[in-house]
């Protein structure tokens, strides 16, 4: 990615594309792809009952989230099973 301004597909907020942050998500039998910034991450990562890291599409690294709301339960990347 380059240091082109782009925004968070979620709150709109203009930043340099570097700086976004990649999450992956299942509706049905679609795996969804969505660039936010690292507010909406953190939002994101709170809303969701289960996070755990996975490879991503556009950045090394994504967070992949169970969308249904309740207590997270996160997983670092280093602790993937």
């Amino acid at each position: 990615m380059s240091d082109e301004i782009t925004s968070c597909e979620r709150c709109g907020r203009e930043l340099a594309a570097r700086q976004l942050k990649e999450v992956v998500y299942e509706e049905g039998r679609k795996r969804l792809r969505l660039m936010v910034c690292g507010n909406c991450l953190d939002q994101i990562m709170n809303d969701s009952q289960r996070v755990r890291g996975v490879v991503g599409t556009t950045k090394r690294a994504a967070a992949h989230l169970d969308p249904a709301p309740g207590g997270a339960e996160r997983q670092s990347l280093g602790e993937r099973g």
